[in-house]
């Protein structure tokens, strides 16, 4: 989750020079300044930035752990009469936006022997997490997961690629969140900026809120007025600018000591920071209104919810989970991105389930077979995972867009980073595409490519196209095939 500033530590700069520039102290910095930077951007929040005939196309990654059970997740029948099974029954209600893509495995370089023998870095948890949108193997490092060690993703993911080849006209090219992660490592990031360049998940329901909706919520005030709702984030502009340039000093003065390879990383990342200086410079606009009464700005609506949640307790997953479902949907209505990941826990995740009345964790429960007790646990959990993407579908579809909804201008890809969880299989992947992808996706389907198995490469090039990235032909991993998916497009 997002770090906050211990309120009863001192702050002044001599102490942060005299400071020693740790590679953790760094990252912390980091991940504090770049949860801050939106909420003070928030002078053009809730413009949507789109034709009022044409509504962009959207992309969202819900991306839960654990895999699946094959036998109980792949519906059965034809085209426009699908008989849904047990853990995927949730989605019987939006059959007709659905398109099931049976027969997709992770490419050889990240799949290898589907085991340990084959010499590659990192669990399958961890290689399936790590390949989901990236579709490379991961790096050496000493991050474990299960029996095995890695380090980060070697390449860049598809939904910063997106952000970077369509450069949307939002506030954030894209947005990643998380429910309930927890976890700073390898099994905890599906977003890569680049090789060894993670993205880590907002978790905080209330950052994210006061990142999207800041200044809607804000007092109108008079920038004289020091009490003001300008004036105070006039203020608070300049506080965060003056702890950007404390930062950049101090990786300059680090890059003296460093290697030819981790200068030209801290140079890529003061450029960063850099870009981030020229967004907190720019001054309000004043062009974003209050909310009315019913809290509704423009054809968006500022969500009214209580973001009092305890994100250290498995039991209050529920209601944090529907909190970030909510702003996620708030999100790409407001037209503030549409790029979207929502990331649930981590892989091999170990979260408990006592609002379902589970003792055990969910890895645990996932490796028990037919006819234990454990076998009906996993599930349980899945039913209610997959009635969480239902409701987030249902979310989506509320939204009423042109002559149609915003579920149907977006495009969500639902995956998990192994296959059968029993067998920690990564060639058989439980994907599911939903919603009308702008029209350019042909679905209430299911798409068997078991003959003719698919990569995952072809996958994230098919959403690319989707996104209008019309110049992605190949991603990922040269050990992966190229072009889209047969038989998905419109």
């Amino acid at each position: 989750m997002t770090r906050r500033l211990n309120s009863s530590s001192p702050t002044k700069p001599k102490q942060i020079r005299n400071a020693r520039l740790s590679r953790r102290n760094l990252l912390r910095g980091s991940l504090a300044a770049t949860a801050a930077i939106p909420l003070l951007d928030a002078d053009r929040l809730l413009r949507r930035a789109q034709a009022a005939d044409a509504p962009p196309t959207r992309l969202v990654v819900f991306a839960t752990p654990n895999g699946t059970r094959n036998d109980y997740f792949w519906p059965s029948g034809s085209d426009g009469a699908l008989s849904f099974p047990e853990l995927t029954a949730p989605l019987k209600a939006f059959e007709d936006r659905l398109l099931f893509l049976k027969g997709i495995r992770h490419c050889s370089a990240v799949v290898g022997d589907n085991g340990f023998a084959g010499g590659l870095n990192g669990s399958e948890h961890a290689r399936g997490q790590g390949g989901f949108l990236t579709a490379r193997p991961l790096g050496q490092g000493a991050f474990k997961s299960f029996m095995a060690t890695s380090g980060w993703g070697s390449g860049i993911s598809l939904d910063q690629h997106l952000a970077n080849v369509l450069d949307p006209p939002t506030t954030f090219k894209s947005l990643e969140l998380g429910i309930h992660v927890r976890d700073a490592e390898v099994r905890g990031r599906i977003s890569y900026t680049g090789a060894d360049a993670p993205v880590p998940p907002r978790e905080d329901p209330a950052d994210v809120f006061k990142a999207l909706f800041g200044n809607a919520v804000a007092p109108p005030g008079d920038p004289a007025d020091p009490g003001s709702g300008t004036a105070m984030l006039d203020q608070l502009r300049a506080e965060r600018r003056s702890v950007f340039d404390l930062s950049i000093r101090e990786v300059q003065r680090l890059q003296a000591r460093l290697g030819a390879d981790d200068r030209a990383k801290l140079e890529a990342h003061i450029d960063s920071i850099r870009k981030i200086e020229e967004r907190l410079a720019a001054p309000s606009s004043g062009d974003v209104a209050p909310p009315a009464s019913d809290g509704s700005v423009g054809s968006c609506s500022v969500p009214q919810l209580d973001m009092d949640v305890n994100l250290t307790d498995d039991s209050s997953l529920p209601e944090t989970a529907q909190l970030q479902m909510d702003l996620a949907a708030a999100a790409l209505a407001c037209d503030q991105t549409r790029i979207l990941t929502i990331q649930w826990s981590y892989a091999e995740s170990e979260h408990l389930y006592p609002f379902l009345d589970l003792q055990r964790n969910h890895h645990a429960i996932s490796h028990d077979w037919a006819g234990t007790t454990g076998f009906d646990q996993y599930n349980q959990i899945h039913v209610w995972l997959a009635e969480q993407v239902a409701y987030f579908l249902g979310k989506l579809d509320s939204y009423q867009e042109g002559e149609g909804t915003l579920l149907d201008n977006t495009v969500v890809f639902w995956g998990s980073e192994i296959g059968e969880s029993t067998s920690h299989d990564l060639t058989l992947m439980p994907y599911v595409l939903a919603g009308g992808g702008g029209g350019k996706l042909n679905t209430g389907r299911l798409v068997d490519y078991g003959s003719s198995p698919k990569d995952n490469n072809q996958l994230l090039v098919t959403l690319a196209q989707v996104m209008g990235a019309e110049e992605v032909t190949s991603f990922g991993d040269d050990s992966g095939a190229t072009g889209t998916l047969p038989d998905v497009l419109a």
